[in-house]
């Protein structure tokens, strides 16, 4: 069936399927790996390791190779994490992670670490994300905190800088970068320290950097489009301001965004991008009261508006 003309519905359960095969094939592959490791075959088809053999002869990537051949060896010392896997509590990348971790280790401490250990931290690691995962290892494990400031410079001049933040430095960052996701969209570390020292720089020398008089149009032209738009979807008058004061209670409030799964309850939880939503609309009677007002992130909004645009007497 094509799977463009599958229900909503319809498309949804065919993923969840096919996303519960993938994982089941997915141990199942390691499987075949830990016992072609096993047997050495990759040394009878003259290939000098297991690693060379995957990225040569399937084509994986080295980064891939890696973590299925870690999490392959894993799964032969420790086989009942192959139901983890097929119940998507545990993932490749975190296996990965838990055997490089435990080399650390050991050779800090020179001393193997046993079966039962790798069990524990397999269990404390489940459901976890990758940056969850790390933690809980580097805590687990008491690994060394690797502090470095490495700079390399290219051929072309660019700069690779390798840094190492504390946790409150980190949170710093963080939280510019959530303030700054409208203009910077991609969340690239470059872009926003860059974007931080040329504030900064501004500050200090008060100079004010001019805009091309082309992105002056735009900018105008977008927000007269917008303002047209609010004029044909509004009805019977013009949508009103909402005012600072009770914009800045709204985002006090809600902080993140409140769009919620009807099938789930789950709420989505952004914290970019945010934008103050009308849950009745305008056009429909509501109004700008605390109560008709919420955070919705810009995806699940444009997501409401285009719903609201079918039902809109204007547009029908």
């Amino acid at each position: 069936m094509e799977i463009r003309t599958l229900s909503n519905t319809d498309l949804m359960n065919r993923f969840s399927t096919l996303v519960q095969t993938e994982r089941k094939i997915t141990h199942l592959v390691l499987e075949c790996i830990a016992e072609i490791d096993s047997r050495k075959l990759y040394l009878e088809r003259a290939y000098p390791s297991l690693f060379e053999y995957l990225v040569k002869v399937f084509g994986y990537s080295p980064s891939a190779a890696v973590r299925r051949i870690e999490s392959a060896r894993l799964l032969r010392e420790v086989p009942e994490i192959a139901i983890k896997i097929e119940e998507g509590s545990l993932n490749l990348s975190q296996l990965s992670q838990v055997q490089q971790a435990i080399r650390i280790r050991q050779k800090q401490e020179s001393r193997k670490v046993q079966t039962e250990e790798k069990r524990d931290l397999l269990k404390k690691i489940e459901n976890m994300t990758q940056n969850q995962t790390e933690l809980i290892l580097a805590k687990e494990l008491n690994l060394p905190v690797i502090t470095e400031e490495k700079e390399r410079i290219h051929q072309n001049g660019s700069v690779t800088l390798t840094i190492t933040f504390s946790k409150e430095q980190v949170a710093i960052l963080e939280k510019a970068s959530d303030l700054m996701s409208h203009t910077l969209p991609d969340h690239q570390w470059v872009d926003v320290i860059t974007a931080l020292a040329e504030k900064e720089i501004q500050r200090r020398t008060q100079i004010k950097r001019e805009r091309p008089n082309v992105k002056k149009c735009e900018v105008q032209r977008t927000i007269s489009e917008s303002k047209n738009s609010d004029k044909r979807l509004t009805s019977p008058g013009l949508r009103k301001a909402i005012k600072p004061n009770l914009r800045k209670t709204i985002f006090k409030n809600d902080r993140c965004c409140q769009f919620k799964d009807p099938l789930t309850n789950k709420i989505c939880g952004s914290v970019r991008f945010l934008e103050i939503d009308h849950i009745q609309p305008i056009w429909a009677g509501g109004d700008n009261s605390a109560d008709n007002l919420r955070i919705l992130c810009s995806q699940h909004n444009k997501f409401k508006y285009v719903k609201e645009s079918g039902l809109h007497p204007l547009r029908m």
